[in-house]
């Protein structure tokens, strides 16, 4: 089989190196301009130009190198018979309810004001809130939104989540479709976006979602940047209603320098290092 990998970023041209060492009798190419186009069978990949795709009639099927596949399937000329997989890597669902569990702890146990407090040499002593006041909504229950949810469970949080179609989801309360939305976010105080990227999430969380939550919610996004509107968000922050955030993903990667983002004191962003599928597994 021949293969082409377009390492656009160090992420795939680690998956590049893995796969030359468990796939040594493979031919490997990395550039489209002079890959054969008759042999070409596998393409691994994380976004994709168009005119790429077509060239290579004796594609098999593309392989994205993360979980999130919205890049790939917004190309306009992938041929409909070439079907597009994904990475499932179990660990990647478990380092992401690590961080998803260490940015609601952060909220929780209120780590800023700590911070605060260390800073002043200030002996401060107080309580945290009780776990049922920070009832928390997590939304997609696939790969990475199930482990997510069994963690902040055994953390002693009453759960809820949200899904494009129904169902039972055993120690945590249901929602489920537009209709369910509302309500969804409406006992929510801690909401947890784990949503792929698609046409109905694009932009799902702006300003009348962020209106929705009870007041002094907070917001964590690991899915996609673009489910997430961040002036809304931004706004909700500012206005008081929203009492903070932490981002992991973003409309624009990388974050510019420029982004008022990095700024806000009530808004965590980190490098979209939630989780990263490890290159041998993927």
């Amino acid at each position: 089989m021949a293969i082409l990998v377009l390492a656009t970023s160090s992420f795939v041209e680690q998956q590049r190196a893995a796969l030359a060492i468990l796939a040594p009798d493979e031919r490997i190419h990395t550039d489209p301009a002079v890959a054969p186009p008759g042999d070409i069978e596998a393409l691994l990949a994380f976004k994709l130009a168009p005119g790429i795709a077509p060239r290579f009639p004796a594609l098999r099927f593309i392989a994205c190198a993360g979980a999130g596949v919205d890049d790939l399937l917004a190309t306009s000329d992938v041929p409909p018979h070439v079907p597009v997989v994904r990475v499932v890597d179990p660990l990647q669902g478990q380092r992401m309810a690590q961080y998803v569990a260490l940015m609601v702890l952060r909220f929780h146990r209120d780590l800023p004001r700590l911070k605060a407090q260390h800073d002043d040499a200030r002996w401060h002593r107080f309580m945290p809130a009780a776990e049922a006041d920070h009832a928390i909504g997590v939304m997609g229950y696939g790969s990475i939104g199930a482990p997510i949810v069994d963690v902040l469970a055994r953390l002693g949080f009453p759960v809820a989540v949200w899904t494009r179609t129904p169902r039972r989801i055993d120690g945590a309360e249901s929602f489920a479709g537009p209709s369910g939305l509302a309500p969804f976010l409406a006992r929510t105080a801690i909401l947890v976006c784990a949503l792929p990227l698609t046409s109905a999430t694009r932009s799902l969380l702006a300003a009348r979602a962020f209106e929705a939550l009870p007041r002094g919610a907070y917001v964590i996004n690991v899915s996609r940047g673009a489910v997430l509107r961040e002036d809304d968000l931004a706004a909700a922050v500012d206005a008081g209603h929203v009492a903070g955030a932490a981002l992991d993903v973003f409309e624009t990667e990388p974050l510019p320098a420029t982004s008022p983002l990095w700024r806000h004191s009530r808004i965590l962003c980190t490098p979209h290092i939630a989780a990263t599928p490890r290159a041998d597994v993927a």
